[in-house]
């Protein structure tokens, strides 16, 4: 168990800091109050995936919580979407003004650690 908690940090620090650094480069901009919110994103949902990610494996071991995991994989991911939304509220909403590339461009982050939730949670998943 503990090798495959340990895979999935080393594949989320791989996955988070390459897409990370590529989309900063792919963006070439210099602004930087638009980075510091890119980072943000990035550590928020590094943080909140390999957590759940962590969780769902701990959790998986017990027949009770393993048969509801699916159900509460859902409700996690719509706390998740609440959470950025809050926290980007101003940028996403536009109360401060961001062009509307650099919005879409918030929602990288979310597609690329949520593609890797859901491998790893479908994985232990059908493992049980």
């Amino acid at each position: 168990m503990v090798k495959q908690l340990v895979q999935y940090i080393v594949v989320f620090i791989l996955v988070g800091t390459a897409s990370f650094f590529l989309h900063q480069f792919l963006l070439a901009d210099d602004n930087s109050g638009f980075n510091t919110l890119l980072q943000k994103a990035y550590i928020f949902h590094f943080i909140f995936s390999l957590s759940v990610i962590i969780a769902f494996r701990l959790l998986s071991k017990s027949e009770k919580i393993f048969v509801q995991l699916g159900f509460v994989y859902i409700g996690l991911l719509v706390f998740k979407i609440a959470a950025y939304t809050a926290m980007c509220y101003p940028q996403l909403m536009g109360d401060e003004h961001l062009p509307r590339f650099y919005r879409a461009s918030l929602l990288i982050p979310v597609f690329v650690f949520l593609c890797l939730e859901v491998f790893f949670v479908s994985k232990i998943l059908q493992r049980e």
